[in-house]
Protein backbone atom coordinates (compact mmCIF):
# COMPACT_ATOMS: atom_id res chain seq x y z
CA UNK A 1 0.00 0.00 0.00
CA UNK A 2 1.37 3.43 -1.16
CA UNK A 3 1.73 5.98 1.30
CA UNK A 4 1.38 8.91 -0.82
CA UNK A 5 -2.04 9.21 -2.67
CA UNK A 6 -2.88 12.06 -4.84
CA UNK A 7 -5.88 14.34 -4.43
CA UNK A 8 -8.17 15.87 -7.32
CA UNK A 9 -5.45 14.84 -10.22
CA UNK A 10 -8.21 15.20 -12.73
CA UNK A 11 -8.29 18.79 -12.76
CA UNK A 12 -6.26 20.73 -14.84
CA UNK A 13 -5.69 23.90 -12.60
CA UNK A 14 -4.45 21.56 -9.54
CA UNK A 15 -1.84 19.45 -11.82
CA UNK A 16 -0.72 23.35 -12.87
CA UNK A 17 -0.44 24.33 -9.30
CA UNK A 18 1.52 20.94 -8.51
CA UNK A 19 3.63 21.50 -11.33
CA UNK A 20 4.78 25.23 -10.26
CA UNK A 21 5.20 24.50 -6.77
CA UNK A 22 7.21 21.37 -7.01
CA UNK A 23 9.41 24.05 -9.33
CA UNK A 24 10.00 26.92 -6.08
CA UNK A 25 9.99 23.71 -4.04
CA UNK A 26 12.87 22.42 -5.97
CA UNK A 27 14.45 25.70 -6.61
CA UNK A 28 14.45 26.11 -2.84
CA UNK A 29 15.90 23.17 -2.10
CA UNK A 30 18.40 23.69 -4.69
CA UNK A 31 19.42 26.90 -3.90
CA UNK A 32 19.55 26.28 0.41
CA UNK A 33 21.98 23.22 -0.65
CA UNK A 34 24.15 26.44 -2.04
CA UNK A 35 23.94 28.50 0.55
CA UNK A 36 25.22 25.75 3.06
CA UNK A 37 27.57 24.48 0.85
CA UNK A 38 29.19 27.29 -0.77
CA UNK A 39 27.34 31.00 0.50
CA UNK A 40 29.16 30.45 4.33
CA UNK A 41 32.19 29.63 2.23
CA UNK A 42 32.05 32.84 0.37
CA UNK A 43 31.09 34.76 3.56
CA UNK A 44 33.96 33.68 5.24
CA UNK A 45 36.59 34.06 2.60
CA UNK A 46 35.03 38.16 1.73
CA UNK A 47 36.67 38.90 5.44
CA UNK A 48 40.15 37.12 4.54
CA UNK A 49 40.44 39.39 1.98
CA UNK A 50 39.73 36.58 -0.58
CA UNK A 51 39.88 37.63 -4.25
CA UNK A 52 36.58 37.56 -5.69
CA UNK A 53 34.99 35.20 -3.01
CA UNK A 54 31.21 35.17 -3.99
CA UNK A 55 32.07 33.15 -8.24
CA UNK A 56 31.49 29.57 -6.57
CA UNK A 57 28.17 30.65 -4.78
CA UNK A 58 26.57 32.63 -6.86
CA UNK A 59 27.21 29.80 -9.90
CA UNK A 60 26.52 27.32 -7.75
CA UNK A 61 22.84 29.05 -6.70
CA UNK A 62 22.15 29.16 -10.03
CA UNK A 63 22.89 25.79 -11.13
CA UNK A 64 21.63 23.94 -7.91
CA UNK A 65 18.46 25.83 -8.19
CA UNK A 66 18.21 24.98 -11.81
CA UNK A 67 18.64 21.67 -11.38
CA UNK A 68 16.34 21.28 -8.31
CA UNK A 69 13.42 23.53 -9.86
CA UNK A 70 13.79 20.52 -12.89
CA UNK A 71 13.68 17.52 -10.12
CA UNK A 72 10.79 19.47 -8.76
CA UNK A 73 8.90 19.76 -11.46
CA UNK A 74 9.54 16.82 -13.11
CA UNK A 75 8.37 15.24 -9.56
CA UNK A 76 5.20 16.77 -9.46
CA UNK A 77 4.09 16.02 -12.93
CA UNK A 78 4.52 12.37 -12.91
CA UNK A 79 3.06 12.37 -9.09
CA UNK A 80 4.44 9.00 -8.17
CA UNK A 81 7.23 8.42 -5.33
CA UNK A 82 8.94 5.87 -7.20
CA UNK A 83 9.52 7.85 -10.48
CA UNK A 84 10.34 10.94 -8.04
CA UNK A 85 13.25 8.85 -5.99
CA UNK A 86 15.23 8.12 -9.22
CA UNK A 87 14.51 11.72 -10.07
CA UNK A 88 16.05 12.91 -7.06
CA UNK A 89 18.73 11.07 -6.71
CA UNK A 90 20.04 12.30 -10.33
CA UNK A 91 19.88 15.51 -8.92
CA UNK A 92 21.66 13.94 -6.02
CA UNK A 93 24.59 13.17 -8.37
CA UNK A 94 24.26 16.50 -10.14
CA UNK A 95 24.90 18.35 -6.77
CA UNK A 96 27.55 15.98 -6.01
CA UNK A 97 29.44 16.75 -9.10
CA UNK A 98 29.42 20.11 -8.75
CA UNK A 99 31.09 20.25 -5.03
CA UNK A 100 34.02 19.20 -6.63
CA UNK A 101 33.82 20.43 -10.11
CA UNK A 102 32.85 23.53 -8.86
CA UNK A 103 35.50 25.18 -7.22
CA UNK A 104 38.48 23.43 -8.77
CA UNK A 105 37.57 23.93 -12.89
CA UNK A 106 34.18 25.87 -13.21
CA UNK A 107 35.10 28.77 -10.37
CA UNK A 108 38.75 29.18 -11.76
CA UNK A 109 37.99 29.73 -15.27
CA UNK A 110 35.48 32.14 -14.55
CA UNK A 111 37.91 34.14 -12.22
CA UNK A 112 40.55 34.71 -15.03
CA UNK A 113 37.39 35.95 -17.22
CA UNK A 114 36.47 38.20 -14.20
CA UNK A 115 40.95 38.75 -13.34
CA UNK A 116 42.51 38.26 -16.71
CA UNK A 117 46.03 38.97 -15.20
CA UNK A 118 45.05 35.36 -13.54
CA UNK A 119 45.82 33.99 -17.02
CA UNK A 120 48.35 31.48 -16.62
CA UNK A 121 48.99 31.76 -13.02
CA UNK A 122 46.14 29.50 -11.98
CA UNK A 123 47.42 25.68 -12.27
CA UNK A 124 44.51 23.61 -11.32
CA UNK A 125 44.44 20.07 -12.39
CA UNK A 126 41.88 17.06 -12.05
CA UNK A 127 43.15 14.07 -9.94
CA UNK A 128 41.90 10.89 -9.83
CA UNK A 129 41.68 11.02 -6.15
CA UNK A 130 39.18 13.47 -6.54
CA UNK A 131 36.42 10.53 -7.26
CA UNK A 132 36.70 9.44 -3.73
CA UNK A 133 35.61 12.90 -3.03
CA UNK A 134 32.41 12.80 -5.73
CA UNK A 135 31.72 9.38 -4.22
CA UNK A 136 31.27 10.37 -0.52
CA UNK A 137 29.39 13.52 -1.46
CA UNK A 138 27.24 11.76 -3.14
CA UNK A 139 26.44 9.23 -0.42
CA UNK A 140 25.23 11.96 1.70
CA UNK A 141 23.76 14.20 -0.76
CA UNK A 142 21.54 11.57 -2.15
CA UNK A 143 20.81 10.26 1.41
CA UNK A 144 19.35 13.62 2.35
CA UNK A 145 18.15 14.73 -1.12
CA UNK A 146 16.04 11.97 -1.84
CA UNK A 147 14.54 12.16 1.64
CA UNK A 148 13.92 15.68 0.88
CA UNK A 149 12.20 15.27 -2.42
CA UNK A 150 10.15 11.94 -1.39
CA UNK A 151 9.13 14.30 1.11
CA UNK A 152 7.45 16.96 -1.96
CA UNK A 153 4.81 15.03 -3.44
CA UNK A 154 2.98 14.56 0.43
CA UNK A 155 3.90 17.50 1.51
CA UNK A 156 3.00 19.71 -1.44
CA UNK A 157 -0.23 17.98 -0.97
CA UNK A 158 -1.48 20.75 1.27
CA UNK A 159 0.82 22.92 0.32
CA UNK A 160 -1.15 23.58 -2.68
CA UNK A 161 -4.47 24.72 -1.67
CA UNK A 162 -3.28 26.64 1.22
CA UNK A 163 -4.30 30.37 0.59
CA UNK A 164 -1.45 31.95 2.82
CA UNK A 165 2.03 32.00 2.01
CA UNK A 166 3.08 30.45 5.60
CA UNK A 167 1.13 27.38 4.60
CA UNK A 168 2.82 27.35 1.19
CA UNK A 169 6.31 28.03 2.83
CA UNK A 170 5.78 25.78 5.57
CA UNK A 171 6.32 22.34 4.38
CA UNK A 172 9.35 23.02 2.37
CA UNK A 173 11.28 24.24 6.25
CA UNK A 174 11.72 20.13 6.61
CA UNK A 175 13.39 19.33 3.36
CA UNK A 176 15.12 22.84 3.94
CA UNK A 177 16.72 21.32 7.08
CA UNK A 178 18.22 18.64 4.89
CA UNK A 179 19.76 20.11 2.56
CA UNK A 180 21.32 22.47 4.35
CA UNK A 181 22.93 19.91 6.37
CA UNK A 182 23.89 18.58 3.11
CA UNK A 183 25.21 21.25 2.34
CA UNK A 184 27.36 22.10 5.43
CA UNK A 185 28.90 18.13 5.26
CA UNK A 186 30.11 19.64 1.63
CA UNK A 187 31.34 22.78 3.16
CA UNK A 188 33.90 20.51 5.44
CA UNK A 189 34.33 18.02 3.11
CA UNK A 190 35.69 20.11 0.05
CA UNK A 191 35.78 23.72 0.76
CA UNK A 192 37.67 23.94 4.50
CA UNK A 193 40.22 22.32 2.89
CA UNK A 194 41.14 25.38 0.21
CA UNK A 195 39.64 28.16 2.85
CA UNK A 196 42.21 26.90 5.85
CA UNK A 197 45.25 28.04 3.65
CA UNK A 198 43.91 31.57 2.61
CA UNK A 199 42.86 31.81 6.21
CA UNK A 200 46.35 30.89 7.52
CA UNK A 201 48.59 32.92 5.23
CA UNK A 202 46.40 36.05 5.15
CA UNK A 203 46.84 36.09 8.94
CA UNK A 204 50.84 35.30 8.61
CA UNK A 205 50.39 38.56 6.17
CA UNK A 206 48.42 40.72 8.49
CA UNK A 207 50.66 40.25 11.52
CA UNK A 208 53.91 41.35 9.37
CA UNK A 209 51.91 44.75 8.15
CA UNK A 210 50.98 44.95 12.01
CA UNK A 211 54.42 44.56 13.09
CA UNK A 212 56.13 45.95 10.48
CA UNK A 213 59.31 47.91 11.76
CA UNK A 214 58.51 47.27 15.34
CA UNK A 215 60.57 44.77 17.06
CA UNK A 216 58.63 40.96 17.49
CA UNK A 217 59.10 37.55 19.71
CA UNK A 218 61.22 35.51 18.07
CA UNK A 219 59.05 32.72 19.27
CA UNK A 220 55.90 34.59 18.12
CA UNK A 221 57.17 35.11 14.67
CA UNK A 222 57.78 31.55 14.38
CA UNK A 223 54.56 31.01 15.43
CA UNK A 224 52.91 33.44 12.41
CA UNK A 225 55.24 32.49 10.24
CA UNK A 226 56.95 35.08 9.38
CA UNK A 227 60.39 33.16 7.61
CA UNK A 228 57.98 31.86 4.83
CA UNK A 229 57.64 35.67 3.82
CA UNK A 230 61.27 37.19 3.97
CA UNK A 231 61.64 37.01 0.37
CA UNK A 232 58.79 39.19 -0.67
CA UNK A 233 58.62 41.57 2.37
CA UNK A 234 59.66 44.36 -0.18
CA UNK A 235 56.23 43.81 -2.12
CA UNK A 236 53.97 43.31 1.24
CA UNK A 237 51.08 46.31 1.22
CA UNK A 238 48.10 46.49 3.78
CA UNK A 239 45.45 45.85 0.58
CA UNK A 240 45.77 42.41 -1.04
CA UNK A 241 43.73 39.57 -2.34
CA UNK A 242 44.45 35.85 -2.04
CA UNK A 243 43.32 32.97 -3.65
CA UNK A 244 44.07 29.29 -4.23
CA UNK A 245 46.36 28.85 -7.35
CA UNK A 246 47.11 25.10 -7.02
CA UNK A 247 46.97 21.90 -4.89
CA UNK A 248 48.19 18.38 -4.48
CA UNK A 249 45.67 15.35 -4.76
CA UNK A 250 44.70 15.42 -1.18
CA UNK A 251 44.42 19.08 -0.72
CA UNK A 252 47.10 19.28 1.74
CA UNK A 253 49.83 21.01 -0.15
CA UNK A 254 48.03 24.13 -1.64
CA UNK A 255 49.96 27.00 -2.85
CA UNK A 256 48.26 30.54 -2.79
CA UNK A 257 48.21 33.10 -4.94
CA UNK A 258 48.12 36.51 -3.84
CA UNK A 259 47.82 39.75 -5.73
CA UNK A 260 49.47 42.87 -3.52
CA UNK A 261 49.23 46.18 -4.80
CA UNK A 262 52.39 45.94 -6.91
CA UNK A 263 52.69 42.70 -7.62
CA UNK A 264 52.18 39.25 -7.59
CA UNK A 265 53.13 36.18 -5.44
CA UNK A 266 52.61 32.79 -4.70
CA UNK A 267 53.13 30.69 -1.47
CA UNK A 268 52.94 27.16 -0.53
CA UNK A 269 51.08 26.37 1.99
CA UNK A 270 51.58 22.85 3.78
CA UNK A 271 48.74 21.62 5.96
CA UNK A 272 47.74 25.06 6.60
CA UNK A 273 51.38 26.49 7.77
CA UNK A 274 52.98 29.20 5.14
CA UNK A 275 56.12 27.52 4.12
CA UNK A 276 57.64 29.76 1.48
CA UNK A 277 56.69 32.27 -1.11
CA UNK A 278 58.19 33.75 -4.08
CA UNK A 279 56.73 36.86 -6.26
CA UNK A 280 56.08 35.47 -9.70
CA UNK A 281 54.92 38.87 -11.40
CA UNK A 282 54.25 42.75 -11.56
CA UNK A 283 51.50 44.61 -11.39
CA UNK A 284 51.12 48.18 -13.51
Amino acid sequence: MSFYKPLSTDRTDVLRAKRIYGIWFGVALGFIFAVFAWGVDAYQLSHMNSLDPWIKFVCGAVLCAIIGGLAGWLSAKFDKPLIALPIWIVAALLFAWLTVTLPLQIAPRILTLIEPDTEGLLHYAYYEEFATRIGVAFGWIVILASLAGLLQLPLSEGAVFSTSFVGKLAPMLVTLVLMGIAGTIIDGLNNELLRSPIEALNSSIQYYVDHQGQQVDLAESRKMHQGALRVIKDVITPRRQLTVSGYDEYLTEVDVLVKFEKAWVECQVFYNQPANCKQIGTID
